[in-house]
């Protein structure tokens, strides 16, 4: 049974290494922290190379209020629009497609039939998706996702306040408003 990796702590730090002749000489190499040595023996072979890739954290409290203000908009959205979302989760999803977060694959058919059959299939598997069939070509957009390990701070803050502004903008609310109470329920 494998294990799922653990991810570890490093510091970049500057070493003296003991070369064959008795010469020492200064490198850098990233290090683990005291309290993941272990972990990291356990993970990575003597000699083995590894992508190290560098993780931005990102505040749950920032995470928590921007799905709070999400779920207060969606329950906000104009009776006329309400059907077109059936959840909060089609909502956002939308408004990240919406404001540019997506990713855009293009399949070219062999006729308008095997296009709609393929748009077909796609909606079965992945609800979300925005499906446009012009002719032969069918266009599948699918909402970047916002997971704390597919989408660092940076991103995530940037794709926040596109969502949210274009929520507020939907929904008719001053600038801010539902972020401000969404902040004191989160």
């Amino acid at each position: 049974m494998s294990r799922r990796a653990q991810p570890i702590v490093f510091e970049w730090k500057a070493l003296d290494v003991l070369q064959e002749g008795g010469e020492i000489i200064q490198t850098w190499a990233m290090v683990p922290s005291a309290r993941y040595t272990n972990v990291a023996k356990r993970q990575f072979g003597e000699g083995g190379e590894h992508v190290l890739e560098e993780s931005q954290e990102r505040s749950k409290a920032s995470h928590s209020q921007y799905f709070a203000a999400l779920n207060d908009y969606f329950h906000n959205v104009p009776e006329k629009m309400a059907a077109r979302w059936p959840t909060a989760e089609h909502f956002r999803k939308w408004l990240l497609v919406e404001a540019g977060w997506f990713d855009e694959k293009e399949f070219e058919m062999l006729s308008e039939k095997h296009a709609k059959g393929l748009a077909t299939f796609i909606r079965t598997e992945d609800v979300y998706a925005r499906i446009h069939v012009n002719g032969k070509k069918v266009i599948v957009r699918r909402a970047k996702s916002q997971s704390m390990k597919a989408m660092g701070k940076e991103d995530f803050e940037a794709s926040k306040r596109a969502v949210l502004d274009l929520a507020e903008q939907l929904v008719g609310v001053p600038k801010g408003t539902v972020m401000k109470n969404a902040g004191r329920a989160a």
